[in-house]
């Protein structure tokens, strides 16, 4: 006996293909679009501002994890500075960036001499936590430790320079602006000592 086709098992399993077809056509489109942001093309320091050197145009797919700025906002990002230190192959966000230059308000931006005595070996990166610690005629700490020591400031590290001619290394810090005139004056006489202090 012939077998009765059933129209509607038929039409069924037509519009699985159709929808199946579709559905992967729309995936493939939906992969294929990118959209232009921005990339850093290369190191930014804490607190430096955003030049268009340090600026690439990268193409990435719609992520709601990812929330990129866009390139066509490219002009203004340059001059902001960097509330973070910003990696080469990085996207840039909105909360890497900020409009306040240094010194923000209420602190001074001190630039401290230090001979390689007076400093730890390991890199200071900018944002280190530090501690300014007078010493006696730049001979070394006190016995009593730095966080006991009269004259002890509490800074963050802007930049650190490299060594001079005369082996002394500048390093730019952060500081409130009550002791900001007392570590001028210690740091031109090379009586302090940096503390690198545990991170949070």
């Amino acid at each position: 006996m012939r077998r009765r086709r059933r129209p509607a098992l038929l039409a069924l399993a037509v519009a699985m293909v159709v929808l199946g077809a579709l559905g992967a056509a729309y995936l493939a489109t939906s992969l294929g679009q990118t959209t232009a942001v921005i990339a850093v093309a290369r190191e930014v320091l804490w607190g430096q501002q955003v030049t268009a050197d340090d600026l690439v145009e990268a193409r990435v797919s719609a992520d709601p994890a990812l929330d990129p700025i866009p390139y066509s906002e490219r002009d203004a990002v340059i001059g902001m500075v960097a509330a973070t230190t910003l990696t080469p192959g990085s996207l840039l966000t909105r909360e890497a960036l900020t409009e306040q230059p240094l010194p923000p308000p209420g602190q001074q931006l001190v630039g401290v001499g230090v001979s390689v005595v007076q400093l730890p070996t390991t890199p200071l990166r900018p944002g280190d936590d530090v501690l300014l610690v007078p010493v006696a005629g730049g001979s070394g700490l006190e016995a009593a430790g730095p966080a006991a020591v009269p004259g002890t400031v509490k800074a963050t590290v802007v930049r650190a320079g490299s060594p001079g001619t005369d082996g002394l290394r500048v390093v730019d810090v952060l500081v409130d602006v009550a002791d900001g005139p007392d570590v001028a004056a210690r740091a031109a006489a090379g009586l302090i000592a940096i503390v690198v202090v545990a991170g949070e």
